[in-house]
């Protein structure tokens, strides 16, 4: 790769940023193709977890809904202070764009964290913390339907999802293949028509496979 086009990118892209895709002695090339691909991974895998995070978000709100027997169960139900807060924060955010505040809005403004916190031990003394995994996971195998087990596969789920929403390196998890087949895995649990919709654009598995090459071969082609 031209030495010059290369530290022209690392200027703006920061030496320390590109440091974690030659940790292992690579040259300027691999280093940008690794960058390169870990960003096509992120792209990959944003249409799978755009649909777990829409998917989870709404089937535990109609499951509280339906449990409160009112849209706003977020204002009725006994909300842990920090998940309060986050519903607080989301009124006060719509406000300030001069949006009136409904309960659609309020459920597409809470963060994945705060759907993901009714699956913890926050909410292990609350009824409707059964009664979500009763409606929402319905489809999950007995073996593994339990609290304990769906915390930590969910919670991977929101750690993955915040990777690649902070364009972090991912390329060099051993599992990740695992992660995002798990990912699918859970939305068909919530949903099967959702499920068969993102499987038809998901494709992950086609650039997972491909690696780094084809981005060699661009840079070649472009910046030798």
């Amino acid at each position: 790769m031209n030495t010059y086009f290369y530290k022209q990118i690392e200027k703006k892209l920061t030496a320390s940023r590109l440091a974690v895709y030659r940790q292992d002695g690579a040259d300027d090339e691999t280093c940008i193709a690794r960058y390169l691909y870990n960003i096509e991974i992120c792209k990959s895998l944003y249409p799978v977890l755009h649909i777990f995070e829409v998917t989870l978000r709404n089937s535990i709100s109609q499951t509280l809904s339906d449990y409160a027997k009112v849209s706003n169960w977020y204002d009725t139900l006994p909300l842990e202070i920090e998940s309060k807060n986050k519903v607080d924060e989301a009124k006060l955010k719509i406000k300030k764009h001069g949006k009136a505040v409904t309960a659609d809005r309020i459920i597409a403004e809470l963060t994945l964290g705060f759907w993901t916190s009714f699956l913890t031990t926050r909410y292990s003394q609350k009824a409707f913390q059964s009664l979500i995994i009763k409606e929402c996971f319905k489809k999950v195998p007995k073996k593994i339907r339990n609290i304990k087990t769906l915390q930590n596969i969910i919670e991977k789920m929101r750690l993955l999802r915040n990777r690649v929403s902070h364009y972090e390196r991912l390329i060099h998890w051993k599992d990740l293949k695992a992660q995002h087949d798990q990912l699918l895995e859970c939305i068909r649990w919530l949903n099967e028509e959702t499920y068969q919709v993102v499987k038809e654009i998901d494709t992950f598995d086609a650039t997972y496979s491909a690696g780094i090459k084809p981005f060699k071969i661009l840079i070649n082609h472009k910046w030798s």
